[in-house]
């Protein structure tokens, strides 16, 4: 995600695992998978899952987890999706709630008992009646209600769109430790998952125009509404944005279809440029984009923009400038976040300052754009030092340890700092020493090893090493906040 705050920063400067099945865009049955259905209401979304968990860890399991980020918008919350400096923009008619209810859960057909537990009513513990051994799969069904509060975020009715993210039980990503329960944090991004194939089918007013995850199937008027079914393998996340006001716009690049949703723009085409080059550029960088379609959504929103899997939301309160700006940035999470995943709770900077750098990349190969890498990463220098200044006089001292939890942040201006601008400075630096053929190879290999697969800084660390860059102390000179920039 790009926070607002980080969009402000950029005004100062903008900044494996291979698929089994003849490529990622073909379903992984080494993988979970969700049936979803949900019907919006007013403000109300009943759905029911069906979840077929397959173990592919080397551990039998015998309770799953699901996280309920959609619980986290109650009135009794402890820890609120909303940062404090953006409550009055984000609930414009004042503040309000909505939760998610479990109604009830089935494991292989029967009826069986659950628990709302964690930290803040966040995760749904589902007890098996039998265990469940590595490579073998159980059936559980959901039934649950999201209640949307009026909210401009990720999940919420506004006055233009409905944004549909989070918005059914997900299951936890298998961590070290087991199932990792996540805290809905207001600071980053508080989420964390495995991925897994999708078949959802929406039913909502047929003058809603959908912009979703994933590629449309089937289509079935029923008078007043439509039921239109959505499927993607290989996902993180599976997002919708609805709003009666979208205009369409798309086109094709490398095999891959890519839409925009937006209902105010003088220029779509000049917009839809910077997703096609994204696609492109990062395609060939990087490695190839993994899904059939790709679409960028103009919404309201109350940072820049978030990412999904084939599907980010951009705020429609930028700036043309920053607009593009966001729209390249959103993309390159598709490579790193999407495909290449890690806990963004732990490790936020791992996807966040990787794809900021990789905005500097684009810009770097898009003359056009009159952005330069000198000047970018110059910018960004100047702007790390300003904020070792402010937090030395504020607090006394400055923390620029890299991997922490988002809870032991003091604030956005620090987690920006920390988790998107040190990263660029650390990236450019790596490419000036090792130079740019094991820089950009080194990016390649790490794009393809943990291509489906969640990352850690380690593992990048690993990638480097094996090349023949001694980047260890590198890295984690930069990780331990003792490299002095």
């Amino acid at each position: 995600m790009l926070k607002k705050t980080a969009v402000f920063l950029s005004l100062i400067f903008i900044l494996s695992f291979s698929c089994v099945f003849n490529g990622c865009k073909k379903p992984n049955e080494k993988v979970s998978s969700y049936n979803i259905e949900i019907n919006l209401d007013g403000q109300t979304v009943r759905g029911s899952e069906e979840v077929i968990y397959f173990n592919s860890t080397e551990t039998a399991i015998s309770t799953l987890k699901f996280n309920l980020y959609g619980n986290a918008f109650r009135k009794d919350a402890k820890f609120s999706p909303i940062s404090a400096q953006y409550i009055s923009h984000a609930y414009p008619n004042g503040v309000n709630y909505g939760d998610m209810k479990i109604n009830s859960v089935l494991v292989e057909g029967e009826q069986t008992e659950f628990l709302i537990a964690g930290q803040d009513e966040n995760i749904l513990l589902v007890p098996l009646k039998e265990e469940v051994f590595p490579d073998e799969s159980v059936k559980v069904n959901v039934d649950f209600t999201l209640n949307l509060a009026n909210v401009i975020a990720r999940t919420g009715i506004n006055d233009k769109t409905i944004n549909l993210a989070n918005f059914y039980p997900i299951l936890c990503a298998w961590d070290r430790e087991g199932f990792y329960e996540c805290v809905y944090y207001s600071k980053g991004d508080p989420f964390y998952s495995d991925i897994a194939n999708y078949t959802v089918k929406i039913t909502a007013d047929k003058d809603y125009i959908v912009a979703s995850s994933g590629v449309k199937t089937s289509s079935v008027d029923n008078k007043n509404t439509l039921t239109q079914t959505y499927k993607i393998n290989n996902a993180r996340s599976f997002a919708f944005v609805l709003s009666k006001d979208f205009k369409v716009l798309s086109k094709e690049k490398n095999n891959t279809k890519i839409y925009y949703y937006y209902y105010e723009d003088e220029n779509p085409e000049k917009t839809m440029e910077y997703a096609v080059k994204s696609i492109d550029y990062f395609s060939n960088t990087f490695g190839e984009y993994i899904y059939e379609s790709y679409s960028f959504v103009q919404t309201k929103f109350v940072q820049g923009g978030m990412e999904f899997s084939a599907l980010t939301m951009i705020s429609d309160e930028l700036n043309e400038k920053s607009f593009g700006e966001v729209i390249v940035h959103e993309t390159a999470h598709q490579w790193w976040q999407t495909a290449v995943g890690n806990n963004e709770i732990e490790y936020g900077f791992l996807d966040e300052g990787l794809t900021e750098y990789s905005v500097i990349l684009f810009y770097e190969n898009h003359p056009e754009y009159s952005l330069s890498r000198e000047s970018l990463v110059k910018s960004a220098e100047q702007t790390y030092k300003i904020f070792c200044s402010v937090s030395d006089k504020v607090f006394g001292k400055v923390d620029t340890k890299m991997i922490r939890n988002l809870k032991d942040f003091n604030g956005e201006y620090e987690y920006v700092n920390i988790a998107y601008i040190k990263p660029c400075i650390m990236y450019d630096t790596l490419r000036k020493t090792i130079g740019e053929k094991k820089f950009f190879n080194g990016l390649k290999d790490y794009y393809e090893k943990y291509k489906l697969k969640n990352a850690t800084p380690y593992d990048l660390m690993g990638v480097y090493e094996k090349s023949g860059a001694d980047t260890n102390g590198f890295f984690q000179s930069f990780f331990d906040g003792k490299v002095i920039i």
